[in-house]
């Protein structure tokens, strides 16, 4: 007797297979390059007593954590497997793609401030006092801006979307249906943030992530999301630490 069951949904390959062990693999010299970078990074902030001392510290921390993901996949997949960066989804889309993923960041910034607004009084997460006082009040230039942008607004989403999109997103889809893929990649992508207002945010934010590369089988919709996000974030920061007034005393 035969049972008509109903059969899986194919599972859409996103390009060439992702193997287990080259992941963890990247995972763990990623990790490795950014413990040794950021360990640098602190003794020789130690010793730094100007004033500007901790903007620069932010700033090589965000070089070390992008070039960090960067070199573990040049590493593992490029130098080791001879994988291109092309194999993983870093491909030019159609033009209507990049557009979408730039709109979607100038969404995503005014609904995660609204869900900010809403998770700060829970969380008791940073004011913009508190901004200030950590980007070094009068030490902080227009340099210090243009170079943090550089990296946490440009470098920083395309190491993510290549580590969290072109690799985790893609290993889960080539074994999952799009939602569990893509709700599991996100909540990792949110766990990797460590704060706790910006794990949900971020976590949040990993669904139209995965959903662009999804649809337009590319990386490029994601980074320009992820930069055009980070960047206004970022300028909207900045904002708020040269031009709020000081608090009274």
């Amino acid at each position: 007797m035969n049972a008509n069951f109903p059969r899986p949904k194919p599972v859409a390959a996103l390009g060439p297979p992702i193997h287990g062990r080259d992941l963890l693999l990247v995972i763990a010299v990623g990790l490795g390059v950014f413990w040794a970078a950021s360990t640098l990074l602190q003794a020789v902030a130690a010793g730094a007593t100007e004033p500007g001392a901790r903007i620069n510290y932010l700033i090589g921390y965000y070089g070390a954590w992008a070039f960090a993901w960067l070199a573990a996949i040049w590493i593992v997949l490029v130098r080791r497997r001879g994988t291109t960066f092309s194999d993983i989804g870093y491909t030019v889309p159609e033009p209507k793609w990049a557009a979408r993923g730039v709109l979607a960041g100038f969404i995503a910034l005014p609904a995660a401030f609204i869900l900010y607004m809403l998770l700060r009084p829970v969380l008791g997460t940073q004011s913009s006092t508190d901004l200030r006082a950590y980007f070094g009040g009068d030490a902080f230039n227009g340099i210090h801006a243009v170079t943090i942008l550089l990296y946490a607004g440009f470098l920083v989403p395309i190491a993510e979307e290549l580590l969290f999109r072109g690799l985790l997103f893609r290993w889960l889809r080539q074994r999952l249906d799009f939602w569990p893929a893509a709700l599991i990649g996100a909540a990792v992508f949110g766990i990797a943030h460590q704060r706790a207002d910006q794990m949900v945010i971020a976590g949040l934010l990993g669904l139209p992530l995965a959903w662009l590369t999804e649809k337009s089988r590319s990386l490029a919709p994601a980074i320009l999301m992820h930069q055009t996000y980070n960047s206004l974030t970022l300028m909207v920061t900045f904002a708020a630490v040269w031009f709020q007034p000081e608090a009274q005393s």
